[in-house]
């Protein structure tokens, strides 16, 4: 072990035992390069690399270097790779609050799509523990870094040992909802998806929907593909298809089951701009439980699917990684189920 390397190692152990107490102000380089018999240049460069490593904090021109306090000498960063929204906000909160309890730091990005592969390329891997992904599809991760893909719906093979996958069981989360929908009398039942093709145009129907559908066959009906309408992300122009076609059909429809809280609000902006109440002159539900409107919804849980990735990826960081990737759901609530309407 060269010189550099032995002085750097006694003066992290120095700092491990407490000899330089966090906030105080470290010797300066002088004083060590008198101790170490070693040149001024190579103590600074020891020093440097204390300070990159996040152990000590270097004042004003003058002001001298200080220990950092333990707050500022995180284990590890846990990384965030999202669109930014009301639900991966959820996700981030779980993920942050796991993290700073475990002497880790959070770390948030949010790039455009042409910005996502750079972005992944310039991480620091010897301070990345993981990253935690949403609304981005199946990444692959950085040579030796384990990443979480949460709420992802396409299908997929946990086949990539780095690459692990956390949910909410959409498909009984949609079935629970269609339940209480049924319960309260409604038949007359249409379902407005924007999430679909999302991640690709060819994406298959989403497992939320499939359980509509499969609480619709399992109540006798059996045209739920007839009542389904898909429509492209974001459009507030589909929506105003869908919404003059229902208020058209006979018998009327008496709620909607939209696949995504923000599908519902593109349904009730919609109606705002057609004149026609929704929720009101028509019932509706969303998905979720991240929306303002009196609706019933389902809850995802994504604080704590951000939560149990950010606990996981700790795990594997200090040395207990599993045999076989992690492919885990969790269990959704319904929510405001007092905003269904029963149809007597």
């Amino acid at each position: 072990m060269n010189r550099t390397k032995q002085i750097y190692n006694e003066l992290l152990f120095r700092l491990d035992q407490g000899v330089y107490p966090p906030e105080s102000k470290f010797p300066s380089e002088s004083q060590l390069a008198d101790e170490f018999s070693v040149s001024k240049v190579t103590m600074n460069k020891i020093v440097s690399m204390l300070a990159s490593s996040g152990r000590l904090s270097r004042g004003v021109r003058g002001a001298g270097t200080f220990v950092s306090s333990p707050m500022l000498r995180p284990k590890g960063n846990i990384v965030f790779l999202g669109i930014l929204s009301a639900f991966s906000g959820k996700i981030l909160l779980g993920m942050q609050r796991e993290c700073l309890q475990s002497g880790y730091f959070p770390v948030v990005f949010s790039p455009d799509a042409e910005e996502l592969q750079p972005c992944l390329r310039n991480l620091n891997r010897e301070n990345t523990a993981g990253i935690i992904t949403t609304s981005y599809g199946l990444l692959e991760p950085p040579d030796e870094i384990e990443l979480f893909c949460l709420d992802y719906a396409l299908p997929y093979q946990a086949s990539d040992p780095r690459v692990h996958f956390l949910s909410s069981d959409n498909y009984h989360g949609g079935r629970l909802l269609m339940e209480e929908v049924l319960k309260r009398g409604h038949r007359e039942i249409a379902i407005f998806s924007s999430e679909r093709f999302f991640l690709r145009s060819d994406a298959p129907v989403a497992p939320r929907v499939q359980g509509f559908h499969k609480a619709l066959e399992e109540a006798g009906i059996f045209d739920y593909e007839q009542r389904t309408f898909f429509a492209m992300p974001q459009s507030i122009s589909d929506a105003k298809i869908f919404l003059k076609k229902i208020r058209q059909a006979n018998p009327p429809v008496t709620l909607i089951c939209a696949d995504s809280d923000n599908a519902a609000e593109i349904l009730h902006k919609a109606g705002h701009e057609l004149g026609f109440a929704c929720p009101g002159e028509v019932a509706l539900t969303g998905f979720g439980n991240v929306t303002c409107l009196p609706i019933a919804t389902v809850e995802q849980n994504p604080e704590l699917q951000g939560c149990m990735a950010a606990r996981y990826l700790i795990q594997f960081h200090s040395g207990s990684r599993p045999e076989t990737p992690v492919d885990e759901m969790v269990e959704p609530t319904l929510a405001g189920l007092e905003y269904i309407p029963i149809v007597r």
